[in-house]
């Protein structure tokens, strides 16, 4: 009910069942012009006020005869929002409800109404009354016979106290709302602080494991390096006894089985180098639409029979600039993955989508962020993955398949690639629902290139040529001058560049290759020695080798697509073939780049 009434309310309700005390309550209330000085008189008074000129009618006064109909005014006037402010009730109403049982209803309706209990000496007493209605700050009571003055104090007074409730209840109401209001504000204000906070942890726990994985990825690829020096050493060696025509069948044998082995390790030691991000791209205009289509010739054999393949090709899916092997090495990865997520057999989709990406998209992912983009997704209908796996899913070696089913490095070499393109992977999963990997790479303006005829590699041949082989490793030194001597050069040692350069004061003239590793002791990179012995001789001709080398990934290393590349570990064969062909160049100012392997 609306309390919004123009001041002062001076409606008031008298309930008695003598219709001469409803005449004697309008002559005291609602005096004539003989009247207004006897109201004026009594405002001075009881308030203090100056005697003044009273309005010719103060009150408005309604009546009603018995309870049950003073109730009906009541909630008429209710109705109306035009409500009482105060109520004079006679205590006996025969036959109808008593004055108690009257106000006790009323006040049911409305409780702000102010009462004047109107008795006699011989009706109830006041602890009787107060037994009945309860303590009341809204109860008066009046014996008869009344005083005029008395009465008019009564009506002024609790009419000025109903609208000073009726004001307190609306600052209330006013001061309820505000608070409301703030109340909501700051639920609001909270919600969206949870939810800053909530994104904040999220993409602090996405810089948290992307710098572990950066950390073990530094660890990795130095390992790689370590043992792709030892299995260039390995291979060498056992692909020069494989060429001992006087070797038995057996030894022979066993010597492929050592040279397979190795082919293996290498292949592990590549990814390590891949998820590391230290393999060297050859990136191209790419249509990956395309390349899925290649990748899935051989996906049948790969996956076998009980998987069935669904490939979706994204109509206008933009090009990506990329290297055509390590995407393949993607596609095949989390192939064979979801195929042992599917013992039983399953269903394969592999799917893509070009995607435009904003900034509030993004929000949460740490590695992604805003663009056009090119999203290759790979779903499969496995057994899934339970949420606390899927943080370390990338981690190399980790692994949930049985001892032997397994390297862990699948999708530690997915990841690195990914990251070695600029893109970022995310992953869905849970148990019995099989798993969603999204790759998201980014889109490139220029066409997409056909792919290039495989050419067949040149046989090895030799020469007399004077070669300077800068390397480090005692063992591997002492392997590659054999081979090189094999095949006719003249080879002069070196195990560091300071060494080096000892070797090239004495023998300049006469050297046209330096075959050198990029990281050696002794403070003078392979890099550095070049570009010395360059200065000296501008017709030098320079072969890198390294298992990995950041140097030669950086834009300050002047590198350029097309070099031919030498990773480590490499046969004897293909360190001939390198050799060869870097000579037969002729005095090329660019130097011929290994791979970092």
């Amino acid at each position: 009910m609306s309390t919004e009434l123009t001041p002062p309310n001076r409606r008031i309700l008298v309930v008695d069942d003598n219709r001469a005390i409803h005449d004697d309550f309008r002559k005291i209330l609602c005096p004539q012009v003989d009247g207004a000085r006897a109201l004026a008189e009594a405002k001075a008074l009881l308030f203090g006020a100056k005697t003044e000129a009273a309005p010719r009618s103060c009150f408005q006064i309604d009546s009603a005869y018995q309870g049950q109909e003073g109730l009906a005014l009541v909630q008429q006037s209710l109705k109306k929002n035009e409500p009482y402010a105060m109520a004079f009730v006679d205590v006996r109403m025969p036959p109808g409800w008593d004055g108690i049982e009257t106000i006790a209803r009323i006040w049911e309706e409305y409780p702000d109404l102010q009462v004047v209990v109107c008795t006699a000496y011989s009706d109830y007493s006041l602890e009787e009354i107060l037994k009945r209605l309860g303590q009341s700050d809204r109860l008066v009571i009046l014996k008869k016979p009344f005083d005029n003055i008395e009465v008019l104090q009564l009506a002024y007074a609790l009419t000025e106290k109903w609208q000073l409730l009726q004001e307190a209840k609306a600052k209330t109401d006013e001061l309820e709302r505000r608070v409301s209001e703030r109340t909501d504000e700051l639920r609001i204000a909270n919600e969206k602080l949870v939810t800053e906070m909530l994104h904040r942890a999220q993409v602090e726990e996405s810089l948290r494991q992307s710098q572990k994985m950066e950390a073990v990825g530094q660890l990795a690829g130095g390992i790689a390096h370590d043992f792709n020096n030892l299995l260039t050493i390995i291979r060498g060696y056992t692909c020069c006894l494989l060429e001992d025509e006087n070797l038995n069948p057996d030894a022979h044998e066993s010597l492929q089985q050592v040279d397979g082995a190795a082919q293996r390790a290498a292949n592990l030691t590549r990814q390590l180098l891949t998820f590391s991000r230290k393999q060297v791209m050859q990136p191209e205009n790419l249509d990956l639409n395309e390349v899925i289509e290649q990748v899935a010739k051989m996906l049948d054999r790969v996956l076998g029979e009980d998987i069935a393949v669904e490939i979706v090709a994204a109509q206008g899916l933009p090009g990506v600039h990329a290297d055509r092997a390590m995407i393949e090495q993607i596609i095949l990865n989390l192939a064979v993955n979801a195929r042992d997520a599917m013992p039983k057999g399953g269903r394969l989709l592999i799917h893509t989508a070009a995607l435009e990406l904003t900034e509030e998209e993004i929000r949460g992912h740490a590695k992604a962020r805003a663009g056009r983009f090119a999203c290759l997704s790979v779903t499969d209908s496995g057994c899934g993955m339970a949420s606390e796996i899927l943080p370390h899913l990338f981690e190399p070696f980790f692994t949930t398949k049985e001892v032997g089913k397994g390297t862990g490095l699948g999708l530690a070499t997915v990841y690195g690639i990914v990251q070695q393109h600029k893109g970022w992977i995310e992953v869905e999963s849970e148990p019995g629902h099989g798993a969603t990997f999204r790759i998201f790479l980014p889109a490139h303006l220029h066409p997409a290139k056909a792919p290039a005829p495989t050419a067949l590699a040149p046989k090895a041949s030799g020469g007399s040529e004077t070669i300077l082989l800068v390397e480090d490793e005692p063992i591997l030194r002492a392997l590659m001058r054999t081979v090189l001597q094999h095949y006719g050069y003249r080879v002069y040692t070196a195990s560091s560049g300071v060494e080096a350069l000892k070797v090239w004061a004495e023998h300049a003239f006469e050297i046209e290759l330096l075959v050198t590793d990029m990281v050696m002791p002794g403070g003078l990179s392979g890099r550095e020695l070049a570009k010395q012995l360059q200065a000296d001789k501008p017709g030098l001709n320079v072969i890198y080798s390294s298992g990995y080398s950041l140097e030669l990934l950086s834009p300050e290393s002047g590198l350029q697509e097309g070099f031919n590349f030498l990773p480590k570990p490499y046969t004897p064969e293909k360190l001939a073939t390198v050799v060869r062909q870097c000579l037969e160049r002729g005095h090329h100012s660019a130097p011929v780049v290994a791979s970092i392997g």
